[in-house]
């Protein structure tokens, strides 16, 4: 039984056990994205590449064995680099968006796509959760936004964009109980100065957050400089106040910087109201990070760009399909292309992207590939975004499923698809589940998944 140290920890492993296996033991994770148990190695990766100190190599940790005497380290400053290098080269060829263009130009970071496709399913209640909770006055903004997200929409290279912004207007006041943390005895509580529309967002998302509010301001009414907006109903601003007011939020008329023995948190209001409520946001959370210790991790966010309109049109016949009957509505939010990815949590390739700093400019590809969809069943695979690791052909050969999926090619122009010109639901009639699964990157994923 050989014994070895991982970043200066020993270990007593199996004859035979790998390194990955060996570091697992004692709770060290090494990042993998070609590897899952009781498979053979596929190495073709290669970001769980570790350095022996000993030798001075670098070895694949899923498929070296572990020997008497290694001096494995996990995450130095060469491991490091040579992970994010792997990556570059990985994204260089990716092709796929993490979010839609939509929510990235939402300055309040609105998750547009979500809304719109539970609005397209007659889940009223739960579109209108997410309109509150991303925008925390979503009917005001309903009136006053100038709705940079309909500018980005990709809709408008098919015919017309989405009407995003009257969407998140018109559904119906949501029910808010059981989706906020109940306040309890002993929470953190804190102050926010002011209530325009930066004030009225930071104290919504530090309610989001579990922190007990309350909002004071100069003005002799709570609204700020909303109140001055003509085209803003004062009774639409009244509803918006007293639903924050509904969940725990209090406005206390009296109180002062001054007389505050709480902590104050004072966002930064701006002309644009939808700018100002990503300015509240931003406090907020801040203001929690500071409180916590924690910093903010940026999430990696992979773009296409502006896609070729064979790439739109293939989106476009991917759309969900609504009965003409459906409310106007519905059938308008069902038009939504779908363009975001459908595994934004649970990619690796964009998780290690972020946490090793990945660009993909690094190695910028001649020519970008097209975006394709295949599939019309409940699977769909997305080649552009496929990195060959060769699990899901492993899968279906394992599981001696019908037609499986089979490298196809050679070299660079290597790919994994279906043989024999069969379709997507005949590669993968038993196998499915578990290639989605496994599957590291937004490659294979269920048509109607949601991942938030």
């Amino acid at each position: 039984m050989p014994v070895l140290s991982i970043n200066g920890i020993s270990v007593t492993v199996d004859d035979g056990a790998t390194i990955l296996t060996a570091a697992a033991s004692v709770s060290v994770e090494i990042p993998t994205l070609c590897h899952m148990p009781g498979l053979p190695p596929q190495t073709s990766c290669m970001i769980c590449v570790v350095k022996d100190r000993v030798t001075g190599q670098m070895i694949p940790a899923c498929s070296a064995r572990a020997a008497e005497g290694m001096q494995i380290e996990t995450e130095c400053d060469e491991v490091k680099a040579a992970r994010r290098d792997i990556l570059n080269l990985l994204l260089s060829e990716h092709v796929g968006d993490c979010e839609a263009p939509c929510t990235r130009i939402c300055p309040a970071g609105l998750d547009i796509p979500h809304m719109l496709r539970e609005i397209a399913k007659g889940r009223m209640e739960s579109a209108g959760w997410i309109a509150r909770r991303d925008l925390a006055i979503p009917m005001v903004l309903s009136h006053v936004c100038p709705a940079p997200c309909e500018k980005g929409c990709r809709r408008g290279q098919l015919d017309s964009p989405i009407t995003i912004r009257k969407l998140h207007g018109d559904v119906p006041r949501e029910d808010l109980s059981g989706r906020l943390p109940e306040l309890k005895a002993g929470a953190c509580k804190v102050a926010v100065s002011g209530s325009g529309a930066a004030g009225l967002a930071c104290a919504w998302q530090l309610r989001l957050l579990g922190f007990e509010v309350t909002v004071f301001d100069d003005g002799a009414e709570f609204g700020g400089a909303l109140r001055e907006l003509e085209k803003l109903p004062r009774e639409i601003l009244d509803a918006e106040i007293d639903v924050l007011r509904s969940q725990g939020i209090l406005f206390d008329p009296v109180m002062q910087r001054d007389s505050c023995g709480l902590p104050v948190v004072e966002p930064e209001e701006h002309k644009l109201v939808v700018k100002a409520v990503a300015n509240g946001k931003a406090a907020a959370r801040r203001f929690a990070d500071e409180l916590n210790g924690e910093s903010a991790t940026e999430s990696f966010d992979s773009r296409i760009g502006r896609l070729r309109e064979s790439e739109v049109e293939q989106l476009g016949g991917n759309c969900s399909a609504i009965p003409d009957a459906s409310p106007a509505s519905q059938r308008e939010a069902a038009r939504c292309l779908h363009c975001d990815c459908r595994k934004p949590v649970s990619c690796r390739l964009r998780r290690y992207a972020a946490q090793y700093g990945a660009d993909a400019s690094v190695y910028p590809a001649d020519e970008r590939g097209h975006v394709q969809l295949i599939g019309g069943g409940s699977v769909l695979f997305e080649p552009g975004k496929c990195i060959k690791c060769g699990l899901c052909v492993e899968i279906t050969r394992r599981d001696e499923d019908a037609a499986g999926m089979a490298f196809m090619g050679r070299g660079i122009a290597t790919k994994v698809q279906i043989p024999f010109g069969e379709s997507l639901d005949a590669g993968l009639m038993q196998t499915a589940a578990v290639c989605v699964e496994q599957c590291p990157t937004g490659a294979l994923a269920f048509r109607d998944a949601e991942e938030r």
